[in-house]
C-alpha cells in the first residue's frame, strides 16, 4: 500500500449515454478493477501508477492543466515540490459573487512525463478515498484538461470561467463548481434518472460537443476510481455559459444530500453500481415521503437503506421516524443504535 498518511491529514483539512464522453475505464482484470480489500486505508500500490498510465495514453503532446477547485478553503497541495515551479492560471470571476479564494485555477503540466501529473492523480484517489471513509470530505482535483490550441492555458481559463456563468437558474445566473468533478459528474448522468425515475422531470442530455469546443480532452476521476472523459469539438471556444432548465437546477438543489449519500454507501461498497445514482435518488425520495426533511436525516435513512436493504422492511420504522419528529431528535444520530434490528450479523 502507498503511504498517505502526511497526505490525508492535509486533505481532511478542508443505457442513454451520449457518445460525447467515453470511459477510459480498462477491461475488467487488466488493471485497478481488479484491486480488492475495499475500503481501504491506504491506496493500493497499483492504484495510482495505473490511473497515470491511462490518462496520459488519452492525452497528446504538449502542456496540459490540472483544473483546482479551492472552495472547501485553503489549499497547500505542495504543487511545486515535485521538482521546478508550475505556472498557475486563475480561472476569471469577477463577476461571480465569489472570494477569489474560492475561484478554481490551473496548474500547467508541461507534458505527461512532469511528475506532477502522477502526483495529482495520486492526490485525486486519495481525497476520494478519505471522503468514502468520513461519509464527507473536500474534492479539490476536479480533472485533467487540454484544449486543442495547444499551450493555450488563458484562453482554457476563459472558457472555464464561462461555463461557471450557468444561466437559467429560477432566480437568475449562478455560480455552477463544475470544478468540483461530482458536479461534473451528476450533470453527465442526470439524463439516466429520467429513465430510472419514471416521475422524475425530463432530464435532456446536455451538449458537450458543442458546449466544450476547444477543449480536447476533459478527464476527471469517477466514484469507481476510473477515469471519464469529454470531448469539445475543435475550433475557437465559444465561451458561453451552460444553459441549464428548472430541471437540472432541481437536481443541483439536492446535489450535496446526493453526493454524501453516496459517499455514505461506498464507504461499504465499492465499486458502485452502474445505476448508483438512480437508486440514491430513489431512495432521498422515499426519505422525503417517510416525513424526514433534515437533510442529514435523508442522507442516514437512503444510505442505510442502501447498504442495508433490509431496513426498508423494518416493520416500526415508520413508527420511529415519528417518535423522532415528535421529541425533536435527529433520526440520523438515533439510527445506529437501532440497527441490530435490521442487520442480523457483526459489522
Amino acid at each position: 500500500m502507498r503511504s498517505e498518511r502526511l497526505q490525508r491529514r492535509d486533505w481532511r483539512r478542508g443505457s442513454h449515454m451520449s457518445s460525447t464522453y467515453e470511459d477510459l475505464t480498462p477491461h475488467p482484470g487488466t488493471t485497478h478493477n481488479t484491486l480488492s480489500g475495499w475500503p481501504w486505508r491506504d491506496l493500493p500500490d497499483a492504484l495510482v501508477p495505473q490511473l497515470t498510465d491511462t490518462l496520459a495514453h488519452h492525452l497528446t503532446t504538449g502542456p496540459l492543466y490540472v483544473l483546482i477547485d479551492p472552495f472547501a478553503g485553503d489549499l497547500d497541495l505542495g504543487i511545486d515540490a515535485t521538482g521546478k515551479p508550475h505556472r498557475r492560471i486563475q480561472v476569471p470571476g469577477t463577476d461571480l459573487n465569489q472570494a477569489a479564494e474560492q475561484l478554481p485555477f490551473l496548474v500547467e503540466i508541461e507534458d505527461t512525463l512532469d511528475p506532477l501529473l502522477a502526483q495529482s492523480v495520486e492526490w485525486a484517489a486519495l481525497e476520494h478515498m478519505v471522503a468514502c471513509g468520513a461519509g464527507d470530505g473536500p474534492y479539490r482535483i476536479g480533472g485533467w484538461l487540454q484544449p486543442h490550441a495547444t499551450g493555450n492555458g488563458a484562453g482554457l481559463a476563459r472558457q472555464i470561467g464561462a461555463l461557471l456563468r450557468a444561466s437559467g437558474a429560477p432566480h437568475g445566473g449562478r455560480y455552477l463548481r463544475l470544478a468540483d468533478r461530482r458536479v461534473l459528474a451528476l450533470l453527465r448522468h442526470a439524463p439516466l434518472l429520467s429513465v430510472a425515475i419514471p416521475a422524475a422531470p425530463t432530464l435532456h442530455p446536455i451538449d458537450w460537443h458543442k458546449q466544450l469546443q476547444g477543449i480536447a480532452a476533459w478527464i476527471y476521476l469517477d466514484a469507481n476510481f476510473g477515469l471519464q472523459r469529454l470531448e469539445g469539438h475543435q475550433g475557437a471556444p465559444t465561451n458561453a455559459a451552460l444553459k441549464l432548465d428548472d430541471a437540472y437546477w432541481q437536481l443541483l438543489g439536492a446535489s450535496e444530500t446526493i453526493n454524501r449519500t453516496l459517499m455514505a454507501w461506498q464507504g461499504t461498497q465499492h465499486p458502485l453500481p452502474a445505476d448508483a445514482l438512480g437508486q440514491t435518488v430513489q431512495h432521498l425520495v422515499l426519505a422525503r415521503e417517510a416525513g424526514l426533511r433534515d437533510p442529514q436525516d435523508c442522507v442516514a435513512y437512503a444510505a442505510e437503506a442502501l447498504n442495508f436493504p433490509a431496513f426498508s422492511a423494518w416493520k416500526n420504522l415508520q413508527a420511529y421516524i415519528a417518535h423522532c419528529q415528535k421529541k425533536q431528535q435527529a433520526f440520523a444520530e438515533e439510527l445506529p443504535s437501532l440497527r441490530r434490528h435490521w442487520v442480523t450479523t457483526p459489522l
